[in-house]
């Protein structure tokens, strides 16, 4: 089943929203979800603990995020990891197990720099492994008006890091979320998620095609 990890070097670029919305829409989908939380803040453990979500969390120490995800693959249609950029070892080990990874980044430089970081351990993780890891950035916390979006996304390209299409912007629709436990509740936020979703749609079907 498809593992994707949700992965940046850089603390406060929208991982645990990242991964709590796209995990909610996979769910509305009809698809079981399992997530697997790093972090030891536990934050999205804490937004998903709300049973009504119909999304498991787990939090898990940096030495058995493999055995975690290993377990959760047995279980659900898809298993989603917000790794934690502080334990750079947790993070090879969940980018190792995944499928797919998703840099979210912030249109700012040192966001930028720090996505180009962490391709390079998804670069070294897939040699560990043997195989490709694909992956992309997805812009988090966007004004789709200004001109710094288009600017981050073009020098992104140019260091080489994919970037889906998709965006993910500054909603207050997302803080709500975070309050009340439903990560889509808004329709907005559903919109947000399905481009999102579109856009990895080509990815998975490459790694497993």
């Amino acid at each position: 089943m498809p593992v994707i990890a949700i992965a940046t070097t850089k603390g406060g670029s929208g991982k645990t929203t990242l991964t709590a919305g796209l995990a909610d829409f996979l769910r509305r989908q009809g698809r079981s979800v399992e997530c697997i939380d790093t972090d030891p803040n536990r934050n999205l453990h804490d937004w998903l603990s709300d049973p009504q979500n119909g999304i498991l969390c787990t939090s898990v120490e940096e030495e058995a995020v493999i055995d975690g995800v290993g377990a959760a693959v047995k279980r659900s249609d898809y298993v989603l990891i917000d790794v934690a950029g502080a334990l750079q070892r947790g993070m090879l080990y969940a980018i190792s197990t995944a499928d797919l990874v998703l840099i979210p980044c912030k249109t700012d430089r040192k966001d930028v720099v720090e996505a180009v970081r962490t391709q390079e351990l998804i670069e070294s993780a897939g040699k560990m492994v043997r195989r490709k890891i694909p992956h992309a950035a997805v812009l988090t916390q966007v004004n789709r008006r200004a001109q710094v979006t288009g600017h981050t996304r073009a020098q992104l390209e140019v260091m080489g890091v994919p970037v889906l299409s998709a965006d993910l912007p500054a909603r207050t629709a997302y803080q709500q979320a975070s309050w009340n436990g439903a990560p889509l509740a808004a329709p907005e936020a559903r919109e947000d998620f399905g481009a999102i979703a579109a856009n990895l749609a080509p990815l998975m079907e490459a790694e497993h095609g």
